[in-house]
Protein backbone atom coordinates (compact mmCIF):
# COMPACT_ATOMS: atom_id res chain seq x y z
CA UNK A 1 0.00 0.00 0.00
CA UNK A 2 1.50 3.33 -1.11
CA UNK A 3 0.94 5.48 1.98
CA UNK A 4 3.23 8.22 0.61
CA UNK A 5 0.80 8.81 -2.26
CA UNK A 6 -2.08 9.27 0.18
CA UNK A 7 0.00 11.74 2.23
CA UNK A 8 0.15 14.09 -0.76
CA UNK A 9 -3.52 13.68 -1.66
CA UNK A 10 -4.72 14.27 1.91
CA UNK A 11 -2.40 17.28 2.31
CA UNK A 12 -3.67 18.99 -0.86
CA UNK A 13 -7.30 18.40 0.15
CA UNK A 14 -7.12 19.39 3.84
CA UNK A 15 -3.97 21.56 3.91
CA UNK A 16 -2.73 19.52 6.89
CA UNK A 17 -1.46 15.97 7.47
CA UNK A 18 -0.03 14.40 10.63
CA UNK A 19 2.43 11.49 10.48
CA UNK A 20 2.88 9.68 13.84
CA UNK A 21 6.49 9.73 15.04
CA UNK A 22 7.64 12.06 12.23
CA UNK A 23 5.64 15.27 12.56
CA UNK A 24 3.10 17.22 10.56
CA UNK A 25 2.96 18.82 7.14
CA UNK A 26 0.93 22.02 6.71
CA UNK A 27 0.13 24.18 3.69
CA UNK A 28 0.91 27.80 4.61
CA UNK A 29 -0.11 30.87 2.63
CA UNK A 30 2.58 33.43 1.89
CA UNK A 31 1.18 36.95 1.60
CA UNK A 32 1.53 39.02 -1.53
CA UNK A 33 4.63 41.23 -1.76
CA UNK A 34 5.15 44.55 -3.52
CA UNK A 35 8.16 44.63 -5.84
CA UNK A 36 9.68 48.11 -5.96
CA UNK A 37 11.67 47.42 -9.11
CA UNK A 38 8.77 46.23 -11.21
CA UNK A 39 6.25 48.30 -9.21
CA UNK A 40 3.91 45.33 -9.14
CA UNK A 41 2.24 43.32 -6.45
CA UNK A 42 3.06 39.63 -6.52
CA UNK A 43 0.23 37.19 -6.00
CA UNK A 44 0.04 35.23 -2.75
CA UNK A 45 1.75 31.83 -2.82
CA UNK A 46 1.46 28.58 -0.87
CA UNK A 47 4.24 26.42 0.51
CA UNK A 48 4.50 23.28 2.62
CA UNK A 49 5.86 23.65 6.15
CA UNK A 50 7.17 20.75 8.24
CA UNK A 51 6.83 20.66 12.01
CA UNK A 52 8.68 17.80 13.67
CA UNK A 53 7.29 18.39 17.17
CA UNK A 54 3.65 18.14 18.19
CA UNK A 55 0.67 18.00 15.91
CA UNK A 56 -3.01 17.16 15.93
CA UNK A 57 -3.53 13.39 16.24
CA UNK A 58 -6.86 12.12 14.90
CA UNK A 59 -8.29 9.42 12.68
CA UNK A 60 -9.00 11.69 9.70
CA UNK A 61 -5.97 10.52 7.70
CA UNK A 62 -6.55 6.86 8.55
CA UNK A 63 -10.23 7.25 7.58
CA UNK A 64 -9.15 8.81 4.27
CA UNK A 65 -6.88 5.85 3.51
CA UNK A 66 -9.57 3.35 4.53
CA UNK A 67 -12.16 4.90 2.20
CA UNK A 68 -9.79 4.82 -0.78
CA UNK A 69 -8.47 1.30 -0.14
CA UNK A 70 -11.84 -0.16 0.91
CA UNK A 71 -10.46 -1.43 4.22
CA UNK A 72 -11.26 -0.83 7.88
CA UNK A 73 -9.98 2.22 9.71
CA UNK A 74 -8.02 0.05 12.15
CA UNK A 75 -6.30 -1.72 9.24
CA UNK A 76 -5.49 1.62 7.62
CA UNK A 77 -4.10 2.96 10.91
CA UNK A 78 -1.76 -0.04 11.17
CA UNK A 79 -0.46 0.55 7.63
CA UNK A 80 0.12 4.24 8.47
CA UNK A 81 1.99 3.29 11.65
CA UNK A 82 4.23 0.83 9.74
CA UNK A 83 4.92 3.45 7.04
CA UNK A 84 6.02 6.04 9.60
CA UNK A 85 8.27 3.48 11.37
CA UNK A 86 10.00 2.47 8.12
CA UNK A 87 10.34 6.12 7.10
CA UNK A 88 12.11 7.01 10.34
CA UNK A 89 14.47 4.05 9.89
CA UNK A 90 15.26 5.10 6.31
CA UNK A 91 15.90 8.71 7.36
CA UNK A 92 18.27 7.64 10.14
CA UNK A 93 20.14 5.48 7.66
CA UNK A 94 20.57 8.51 5.36
CA UNK A 95 17.89 7.69 2.78
CA UNK A 96 15.26 10.15 1.65
CA UNK A 97 11.52 9.52 1.97
CA UNK A 98 9.73 10.90 -1.09
CA UNK A 99 6.17 12.22 -0.99
CA UNK A 100 5.11 12.20 -4.66
CA UNK A 101 4.45 15.65 -6.21
CA UNK A 102 4.91 17.35 -2.82
CA UNK A 103 8.56 16.97 -1.81
CA UNK A 104 10.72 14.69 0.30
CA UNK A 105 11.90 14.14 3.86
CA UNK A 106 15.67 14.30 4.36
CA UNK A 107 17.88 13.64 7.35
CA UNK A 108 19.07 16.67 9.29
CA UNK A 109 21.74 17.27 11.92
CA UNK A 110 21.46 15.61 15.30
CA UNK A 111 18.98 12.95 14.15
CA UNK A 112 16.42 15.53 13.03
CA UNK A 113 14.33 15.49 9.89
CA UNK A 114 13.72 18.19 7.30
CA UNK A 115 11.26 18.52 4.45
CA UNK A 116 12.26 19.84 1.04
CA UNK A 117 9.35 21.11 -1.07
CA UNK A 118 9.17 20.15 -4.73
CA UNK A 119 10.31 23.18 -6.79
CA UNK A 120 7.50 22.74 -9.32
CA UNK A 121 4.82 22.47 -6.64
CA UNK A 122 1.92 24.87 -7.21
CA UNK A 123 -0.92 24.82 -4.71
CA UNK A 124 -3.97 26.94 -5.33
CA UNK A 125 -5.84 28.16 -2.28
CA UNK A 126 -9.55 27.84 -1.80
CA UNK A 127 -11.31 30.07 -4.26
CA UNK A 128 -13.67 32.84 -3.21
CA UNK A 129 -16.95 32.88 -5.18
CA UNK A 130 -17.84 36.09 -6.99
CA UNK A 131 -20.67 37.26 -9.20
CA UNK A 132 -20.12 38.14 -12.80
CA UNK A 133 -22.51 39.58 -15.36
CA UNK A 134 -23.19 37.15 -18.17
CA UNK A 135 -22.05 37.94 -21.70
CA UNK A 136 -25.65 37.97 -22.92
CA UNK A 137 -26.67 40.52 -20.29
CA UNK A 138 -23.69 42.76 -21.09
CA UNK A 139 -24.49 42.58 -24.81
CA UNK A 140 -28.12 43.43 -24.12
CA UNK A 141 -27.15 46.47 -22.02
CA UNK A 142 -24.73 47.64 -24.70
CA UNK A 143 -27.38 47.23 -27.41
CA UNK A 144 -29.95 49.19 -25.39
CA UNK A 145 -27.49 52.01 -24.78
CA UNK A 146 -26.48 52.12 -28.44
CA UNK A 147 -30.13 52.24 -29.51
CA UNK A 148 -30.80 55.16 -27.19
CA UNK A 149 -27.81 57.02 -28.57
CA UNK A 150 -28.85 56.33 -32.16
CA UNK A 151 -32.41 57.51 -31.57
CA UNK A 152 -31.31 60.66 -29.80
CA UNK A 153 -31.01 63.71 -32.02
CA UNK A 154 -29.15 66.70 -30.64
CA UNK A 155 -29.67 69.94 -32.50
CA UNK A 156 -26.99 72.50 -32.06
CA UNK A 157 -28.20 76.14 -32.02
CA UNK A 158 -27.16 78.38 -34.84
CA UNK A 159 -24.86 81.28 -34.26
CA UNK A 160 -27.53 83.93 -34.97
CA UNK A 161 -30.38 82.05 -33.27
CA UNK A 162 -32.01 83.64 -30.24
CA UNK A 163 -32.88 81.31 -27.40
CA UNK A 164 -35.79 82.48 -25.27
CA UNK A 165 -36.24 81.20 -21.74
CA UNK A 166 -39.86 81.09 -20.64
CA UNK A 167 -41.01 81.37 -17.05
CA UNK A 168 -42.66 78.25 -15.66
CA UNK A 169 -46.43 78.25 -16.22
CA UNK A 170 -49.14 77.31 -13.76
CA UNK A 171 -51.69 74.70 -14.79
CA UNK A 172 -54.81 76.48 -13.55
CA UNK A 173 -57.09 73.80 -14.97
CA UNK A 174 -55.71 71.14 -12.63
CA UNK A 175 -55.77 73.52 -9.67
CA UNK A 176 -59.43 74.46 -10.26
CA UNK A 177 -60.40 70.81 -10.68
CA UNK A 178 -58.64 69.92 -7.41
CA UNK A 179 -60.36 72.77 -5.53
CA UNK A 180 -63.75 71.68 -6.92
CA UNK A 181 -63.22 68.11 -5.77
CA UNK A 182 -62.26 69.29 -2.28
CA UNK A 183 -65.36 71.51 -2.07
CA UNK A 184 -67.63 68.65 -3.16
CA UNK A 185 -66.14 66.40 -0.50
CA UNK A 186 -66.58 69.07 2.21
CA UNK A 187 -70.21 69.74 1.19
CA UNK A 188 -70.98 66.03 1.14
CA UNK A 189 -69.53 65.52 4.63
CA UNK A 190 -71.42 68.55 5.98
CA UNK A 191 -74.70 67.32 4.50
CA UNK A 192 -74.17 63.88 5.95
CA UNK A 193 -73.44 65.30 9.42
CA UNK A 194 -76.49 67.61 9.21
CA UNK A 195 -78.75 64.72 8.12
CA UNK A 196 -77.57 62.53 10.98
CA UNK A 197 -78.18 65.34 13.47
CA UNK A 198 -81.67 65.97 12.09
CA UNK A 199 -82.57 62.30 12.33
CA UNK A 200 -81.28 62.13 15.89
CA UNK A 201 -83.39 65.16 16.85
CA UNK A 202 -86.52 63.61 15.30
CA UNK A 203 -85.90 60.31 17.05
CA UNK A 204 -85.35 62.08 20.38
CA UNK A 205 -88.59 64.03 19.99
CA UNK A 206 -90.52 60.89 19.09
CA UNK A 207 -89.06 59.02 22.03
CA UNK A 208 -90.01 61.84 24.38
CA UNK A 209 -93.60 61.95 23.13
CA UNK A 210 -94.02 58.17 23.32
CA UNK A 211 -92.06 57.48 26.51
CA UNK A 212 -93.58 55.13 29.08
CA UNK A 213 -94.06 55.75 32.75
CA UNK A 214 -90.80 53.95 33.44
CA UNK A 215 -88.17 56.58 32.43
CA UNK A 216 -85.63 53.87 31.59
CA UNK A 217 -87.92 52.08 29.06
CA UNK A 218 -90.04 53.14 26.17
CA UNK A 219 -93.42 51.55 26.72
CA UNK A 220 -95.51 53.23 24.04
CA UNK A 221 -94.37 53.19 20.42
CA UNK A 222 -96.05 55.11 17.57
CA UNK A 223 -97.50 51.80 16.28
CA UNK A 224 -98.97 50.71 19.65
CA UNK A 225 -100.11 54.04 21.08
CA UNK A 226 -103.94 54.18 20.81
CA UNK A 227 -105.50 57.43 19.72
CA UNK A 228 -107.95 58.95 22.23
CA UNK A 229 -111.62 58.82 21.31
CA UNK A 230 -112.78 61.82 23.33
CA UNK A 231 -111.71 63.88 26.30
CA UNK A 232 -112.64 62.46 29.71
CA UNK A 233 -115.32 64.57 31.39
CA UNK A 234 -114.22 66.74 34.30
CA UNK A 235 -115.76 66.02 37.72
CA UNK A 236 -116.54 68.62 40.28
CA UNK A 237 -117.86 68.47 43.81
CA UNK A 238 -115.33 65.93 45.12
CA UNK A 239 -115.80 64.88 48.74
CA UNK A 240 -112.83 65.78 50.92
CA UNK A 241 -111.33 63.26 53.34
CA UNK A 242 -110.74 63.96 57.03
CA UNK A 243 -107.18 65.07 56.35
CA UNK A 244 -108.26 67.54 53.66
CA UNK A 245 -107.31 65.32 50.69
CA UNK A 246 -109.58 64.09 47.93
CA UNK A 247 -109.60 60.68 46.17
CA UNK A 248 -110.59 60.49 42.53
CA UNK A 249 -109.94 58.58 39.32
CA UNK A 250 -108.09 60.14 36.38
CA UNK A 251 -108.97 58.87 32.92
CA UNK A 252 -105.66 58.45 31.08
CA UNK A 253 -106.91 57.06 27.76
CA UNK A 254 -110.25 56.20 26.18
CA UNK A 255 -111.09 53.16 23.95
CA UNK A 256 -114.21 51.99 22.12
CA UNK A 257 -113.76 48.32 23.17
CA UNK A 258 -113.02 46.66 26.48
CA UNK A 259 -110.34 44.43 24.90
CA UNK A 260 -108.20 47.38 23.88
CA UNK A 261 -108.56 49.02 27.26
CA UNK A 262 -107.65 45.82 29.13
CA UNK A 263 -104.59 45.29 26.88
CA UNK A 264 -103.39 48.81 27.69
CA UNK A 265 -104.00 48.28 31.42
CA UNK A 266 -101.97 45.03 31.41
CA UNK A 267 -99.08 46.74 29.66
CA UNK A 268 -98.98 49.73 32.02
CA UNK A 269 -99.27 47.55 35.10
CA UNK A 270 -96.33 45.43 33.85
CA UNK A 271 -94.21 48.57 34.19
CA UNK A 272 -95.12 48.99 37.85
CA UNK A 273 -98.17 51.26 37.53
CA UNK A 274 -101.54 50.76 39.20
CA UNK A 275 -104.30 51.33 36.63
CA UNK A 276 -107.63 49.69 35.81
CA UNK A 277 -110.48 49.72 33.28
CA UNK A 278 -113.51 51.93 33.97
CA UNK A 279 -116.53 51.48 31.65
CA UNK A 280 -118.65 54.53 31.17
CA UNK A 281 -121.02 52.68 28.85
CA UNK A 282 -120.89 49.91 26.20
CA UNK A 283 -118.81 52.03 23.79
CA UNK A 284 -116.59 54.07 26.12
CA UNK A 285 -113.88 52.37 28.18
CA UNK A 286 -111.31 54.36 30.15
CA UNK A 287 -107.90 53.43 31.47
CA UNK A 288 -108.03 55.12 34.88
CA UNK A 289 -105.65 55.60 37.81
CA UNK A 290 -106.81 56.24 41.38
CA UNK A 291 -105.17 59.36 42.84
CA UNK A 292 -105.27 60.94 46.30
CA UNK A 293 -104.09 64.54 46.57
CA UNK A 294 -104.97 67.87 48.03
CA UNK A 295 -108.11 69.40 46.58
CA UNK A 296 -106.16 72.37 45.30
CA UNK A 297 -103.64 70.14 43.44
CA UNK A 298 -106.08 68.22 41.21
CA UNK A 299 -105.32 70.35 38.12
CA UNK A 300 -101.56 69.97 38.58
CA UNK A 301 -101.89 66.20 39.08
CA UNK A 302 -104.02 65.82 35.94
CA UNK A 303 -101.51 67.84 33.88
CA UNK A 304 -98.60 65.71 35.15
CA UNK A 305 -100.37 62.46 34.26
CA UNK A 306 -101.25 63.87 30.84
CA UNK A 307 -97.56 64.60 30.08
CA UNK A 308 -96.55 61.09 31.16
CA UNK A 309 -99.30 58.91 29.72
CA UNK A 310 -101.10 60.76 26.94
CA UNK A 311 -99.38 63.98 25.81
CA UNK A 312 -101.44 64.21 22.63
CA UNK A 313 -104.82 63.16 24.03
CA UNK A 314 -107.44 64.14 26.62
CA UNK A 315 -106.85 63.35 30.29
CA UNK A 316 -109.37 64.28 32.99
CA UNK A 317 -111.15 63.22 36.20
CA UNK A 318 -113.89 60.62 35.71
CA UNK A 319 -116.59 59.10 38.02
Amino acid sequence: MDIAKYVGLFLIKNEYCFLPGIGSLEVVKKPSVYDKETQKMSAPAYEVKYRHIGGSIDDSFANFIANNERISIAHAANHLKDFCAHAKADLKSGSDVVIPAIGKFVAGPNDTFQFVTEPQLHIEGKSIPFFKTSVAAERKNEDALSNIIERTTIREPKADEEIEYKAPSVNWGKIIALVAIVLVVIIGVAYLVWGMGSNDAKETKADTENAAVNPEEQVITPETTPAPVAAAPAVTGLTANADGTVTYKVGLQQYTTAAKAESRVAKLNSYGNNVEVWAKDSTNYYVVMSVTSQAADTVRVVDSLKRLFNPGGAVGIVR
